[in-house]
């Protein structure tokens, strides 16, 4: 008989080992009984039931009688598991302070890879990925970042991301052109904006780097085109004040990636929009093609009939219509607002 499943392990999170856990859930179930009984169901061995049943006694979860053989009455759950909650709540509050603690050491401590004031710290090479999904995790609010080639973390698909987005993290993300014109861009991000996240593109970022809830960033100090680029993590500082600052008067330069959703009156299709996104955001003819999968003539010819349905005599002009018009949503659209209860500042990027 096998009684492993959600309540079973939500004890084990209480601090009881898996069979303490298996044999108390018996209990609950059945009522008092005796420990041959347990073995038999359970199929355990009678070291390991009478262990488990000592575990249980102990944290006053079971009680035995004197009768031979001895009865084994559960203790009710909702007593004995506000009892273990509240002593495992107590561990954590320890556990926490003695991280902050050694957090406080981490910093202070005399290495050639911290800079002055506790301010930053490089990260080792092969600590970036692990550093960049820990801070992710750790994000409550917001997570903002810069995206650009060449790319540090080598990953199909940020699933920390995608996880935090269904538990109700904002994320807003610049894509820098030349990272989208990569070939398998366009479904990764369409996948993240599925997800819920926010997406604007700029030809150029200035900076790659991702922010969480405005208390920490990762930062990329790349040069050129370069592939060393050292990756620094910043704490709490004007340094980091002064990035999130950055983000925000990027953000509202930048041209949302997927207006379609903010101008449902448009009489454009929705590939007409995402034609005319790409192009906007400055992709190149090869690049769109690379991305919506068709040829370089297709493209050129899809352009030309947008022109003309604008009345517009070049593509610069294109732009100014499509505006005009209503076919795109601007900078300042819904589709890039901040929450009003979003604290100044909470956003990180990724390096």
């Amino acid at each position: 008989m096998s009684l492993r499943g959600g309540s079973t392990e939500m004890l084990e999170t209480l601090g009881l080992s898996t069979i303490e856990s298996q044999v108390y859930e018996l209990l609950v179930r059945t009522g008092r009984t005796d420990a041959d009984r347990i073995r038999h169901l359970l199929r355990l061995g009678a070291g390991h039931v009478e262990e488990a049943v000592g575990g249980l006694v102990d944290r006053g979860m079971v009680t035995t009688t004197d009768d031979q053989p001895a009865q084994l009455i559960p203790s009710p759950p909702d007593i004995a598991g506000e009892v273990l909650l509240l002593a495992r709540m107590t561990e954590l509050t320890k556990a926490r302070g003695t991280l902050d603690r050694l957090a406080d050491e981490y910093r202070s401590a005399p290495r050639p890879d911290v800079f002055s004031g506790d301010m930053a710290e490089i990260v080792p090479d092969e600590e970036v990925a692990l550093r960049y999904q820990q801070i992710q995790a750790r994000a409550r609010r917001e997570v903002v970042r810069f995206d650009a080639p060449p790319y540090l973390v080598s990953e199909s698909v940020n699933e920390v991301e995608i996880e935090q987005l269904a538990a109700g993290v904002r994320f807003r993300t610049v894509y820098d052109r030349l990272g989208l014109e990569a070939n398998g861009s366009r479904e990764e991000v369409l996948q993240y904006a599925e997800a819920g996240e926010h997406g604007r593109v700029l030809n150029h970022v200035p900076v790659k780097m991702v922010i969480v809830d405005g208390s920490t960033a990762l930062l990329a100090m790349r040069s050129g085109e370069s592939c060393t680029q050292p990756v620094v993590h910043i704490h709490p500082s004007p340094l980091l004040d002064a990035l999130v600052t950055l983000f925000e008067l990027v953000w509202e330069s930048a041209l949302p990636l997927h207006p379609m959703a903010a101008q449902p009156r448009s009489e454009l299709t929705d590939d007409d929009i995402e034609l005319l996104t790409l192009l906007l955001s400055g992709l190149t003819d090869a690049g769109i093609a690379r991305q919506l999968r068709m040829g370089r003539r297709t493209v050129q010819r899809r352009v030309r009939d947008l022109m003309d349905r604008s009345a517009a005599t070049s593509r610069i002009q294109l732009g100014w219509q499509a505006a005009r018009l209503g076919w795109i949503a601007g900078p300042t659209d819904p589709v890039g607002t901040i929450p009003e209860d979003r604290s100044p500042g909470s956003g990180l990027t990724e390096a």
